[in-house]
């Protein structure tokens, strides 16, 4: 990352929504967690890491400043905060100054939180080590490394490591610790020192717990391309043995994306120039900074959960799930919602998700809140496939009839019944959940702010589900339990009956009841988040790097302008038909790509049909690389999107240059 990054300008999306009878929903907005950290003065932390001790509590910390470089100033000590509630507060616990060691803490960044999983050299299995990054051209090592036998609380230097290359200025960032499978600790870390190579990753092995180190070596990079800059390590041990590095890569396609690589022992991870296979879904990827957990989750291969700083993702409330080793990917809803930045606003840049239990998953990320950037945590309950995020808002869509959850009228007052409806997309069918232990939720209504509840705590079968103010009992405390396929039952944890639609085929406006579980479809619940994000993307040319789709004077052109606003575009619903896609200009709202004449234009909706016929695409996957996207016209088939000299043009087409010139990375 550092000066190198190239990071995507996000545009802030506001959502309006007026309604002469239905309250204007003040939750809406993403999920942004609990605060661990917010000053008016440190206005950009970044760099966040977490671990769970043995005592069940929560460590976390992150570099106070950004940017690292060689002038900054105003650094204070390291932070380390705890949390005794899943993360839900946090309170200051320590603080390593690396001043006290002689060292300058103006020059300290960067740095990573590790428990020992075992007793290594003299250190028991808890151990806690802490290493930083030291960018101090005068001090002989790039990497210093402290420790805590008391789970924080206090600290002492431990040892340093990585010596600064022969130049004095030539730095190594960003450590990550792992134990090999023969037993011994190793460090990763992002290493510039090498002639030849902009940037490698390399490792050191420590036979005696971290006192000392060697057996260097590069691990990934190539000295035959100085485009090549991988970093940025995160290596984690599935269930089966097998050690996984993931990191970022620039200076390869598709550039930022997060790639993994294997290894057996946690040593040998086979050529130093094979970059391993990268995470997404194809046209969607993890990009840049990535934080990574594996969770065991009694599956034959447990689960891994991944996302980057500027992921190329269908919202920003999404990260990356795989339940076979990498070898497909899916999106789900992750813990918070962090939005890409670029080196000014660090939001998102390098956070850490940290498994709980098999079920609950802890995210610990920069987020930018109004004009500052703050340290923030949130958990979601993990389900295989699917996930619900803590504080999120979702419709739930019932099985049978697919209707939805509605609290029967804007303003309802508490004791009103719950019932079913049609989707009006109005914040009296949006419901907030709440986690608060043992997996059981909340269920808050967005429109009145009152919760799903179980009447008189009835134990009846048939007894009709109400709203209630918020009163802390069981009767408004609901269990989720996963089904497959997106879908849940909701228990009422004091009745122990399931929230049911009170018949098949039931009409709408009919009440919501609770019933025995039964294993009917009336009983399952498809949760459908409502407070997605549609990100701002920019469109670059997979065969002209750097070069971006963007408009002029109502033309749509190619050039370099990734940062400019003309060139920032958002993916939406079709027009012309929802099951396709239209791109809309984040600059101006409203205004699509659309095809004329031949050509490719920006233009605002006269909601004809021909216009929305033209602005209507299908999304394929790139003709030309697998992780990219071309854009095929839906109502002239067999016509893509593509540049020639410069502008943007439909066509069919008949050769390998064709499919380049209409393949374009999502960025």
């Amino acid at each position: 990352m550092r000066n190198n990054l190239k990071s995507s300008l996000l545009l802030a999306l506001v959502l309006v929504m007026v309604s002469a009878i239905f309250a204007v929903s003040p939750a809406r907005a993403a999920t942004t967690g609990s605060v661990v950290y917010s000053s008016a003065t440190e206005t950009e932390p970044y760099y966040s890491r977490a671990v769970k001790l043995g005592n069940g509590n929560i460590l976390a910390t992150f570099t106070r400043k950004f940017p690292g470089n060689a002038g900054w100033a105003g650094m204070q000590p390291f932070p380390f905060y705890q949390s005794t509630d899943n993360g839900s507060t946090w309170s200051l616990l320590s603080q390593i100054d690396p001043n006290a060691y002689g060292l300058n803490r103006d020059q300290q960044g960067m740095t990573t939180l590790y428990v020992l999983p075992q007793q290594l050299g003299a250190y028991p299995a808890g151990t806690l080590l802490f290493a930083s990054t030291d960018w101090n051209n005068t001090v002989p090592q790039t990497i210093h490394i402290w420790r805590s036998t008391d789970n924080g609380a206090t600290w002492q230097l431990h040892s340093s490591m990585a010596a600064r290359g022969t130049a004095g200025t030539q730095r190594t960032w960003e450590p990550e610790f792992a134990v090999t499978a023969d037993g011994r600790l190793i460090c990763y870390y992002s290493d510039e020192r090498q002639p030849g190579y902009n940037q490698a990753i390399a490792q050191e092995i420590s036979p005696d717990g971290g006192l000392t180190w060697g057996n260097y070596q590069i691990i990934i990079g190539n000295s035959a391309d100085f485009n090549w800059r991988p970093g940025m390590p995160r290596v984690v041990k599935a269930k089966n043995g097998t050690y996984f590095m993931f990191f970022e890569m620039l200076g390869a396609a598709p550039n930022f994306a997060v790639r993994f690589k294997t290894s057996t022992d946690g040593i040998n991870w086979g050529s130093a120039t094979d970059l391993g296979n990268v995470v997404g879904t194809g046209i969607y990827r993890a990009s840049q900074t990535p934080e990574v957990a594996y969770v065991d989750d009694g599956s034959a291969n447990g689960r891994f959960y991944v996302r980057g700083m500027t992921d190329v993702v269908s919202s920003a409330n999404k990260m990356f799930t795989s339940a076979d080793y990498g070898a497909t990917w899916s999106e789900i809803d992750a813990p918070l919602t962090v939005k890409g930045s670029n080196q000014s606003t660090p939001a998102a840049w390098s956070g850490t998700l940290l498994p709980l239990n098999n079920s609950l998953l802890l995210e610990v990320n920069s987020v930018k809140v109004g004009n500052r950037t703050e340290i923030r945590s949130n958990i979601a309950q993990i389900n295989g496939d699917s996930s619900i995020a803590n504080g999120a808002v979702y419709k739930l869509v019932n099985q049978n009839n697919s209707l939805v959850l509605d609290n029967a009228g804007g303003g309802s007052p508490a004791g009103t019944q719950v019932i079913q409806w049609n989707d009006l997309g109005l914040n009296t069918q949006w419901w907030r959940l709440n986690y608060s232990s043992n997996g059981l939720f909340r269920v808050t209504n967005i429109n009145n702010n009152l919760l799903l509840d179980d009447p008189d705590g009835s134990t009846a079968p048939g007894a009709f589900v109400q709203l209630w103010t918020d009163n802390g009992l069981d009767t408004q405390q609901w269990k989720f339990s996963y089904q497959g396929n997106g879908l849940y039952t909701a228990r009422n944890q004091h009745s122990q009956l399931l929230l049911d639609n009170a018949g098949g085929g039931a009409a709408p406006g009919t009440r919501v009841i609770q019933w025995t579980a039964n294993g009917l479809d009336t009983q399952n619940w498809k949760l459908v988040r409502t407070d997605t994000e549609i990100p701002v993307n920019q469109l670059e040319s997979f065969n002209i790097a750097n070069s971006f789709i963007r408009y002029q004077n109502g033309e749509a052109k190619l050039d370099g302008g990734q940062y400019s606003a003309e060139s920032q575009w958002r993916i939406v619903g079709g027009l012309a038909d929802a099951s396709a896609f239209s791109i809309e200009s984040a600059a101006s709202p409203g205004a699509y790509l659309r095809h004329k004449n031949g050509k490719v234009w920006l233009e605002a909706n006269d909601n004809s049909t021909l216009f929305k016929n033209d602005a209507t695409w299908y999304i394929r996957t790139g003709l030309a690389s697998p992780w990219a996207a071309s854009f095929e016209s839906y109502n002239i088939a067999g016509s893509y999107m593509r540049h020639r000299n410069g502008l943007l043009e439909i066509s069919t087409l008949t050769t390998p240059l064709d499919q380049q010139d209409a393949t374009f990375y999502l960025k």
